[in-house]
């Protein structure tokens, strides 16, 4: 299960909970926030899931290779 941000090591639980804390509703509002997604990016596909379902683990998302 992907339960995390890689690079900045912030669980998808502990930014859910900021975005109930501060009342947050886009990716953007929380990257103004807090630090995460800084390099691979590959959270952002898995955070938008939590701002739609609620939920904060995951199975991988398959990326397309380069």
């Amino acid at each position: 299960m992907v339960t995390r941000c890689v690079c900045c090591s912030k669980t998808f639980a502990e930014l859910k909970a900021v975005m109930q804390q501060r009342n947050l509703r886009t990716v953007e509002e929380l990257k103004a926030a807090v630090r995460f997604g800084e390099n691979c990016k590959q959270c952002f596909p898995y955070i938008r899931k939590m701002i739609e379902t609620g939920e904060t683990a995951f199975l991988p998302i398959s990326f397309p290779r380069n």
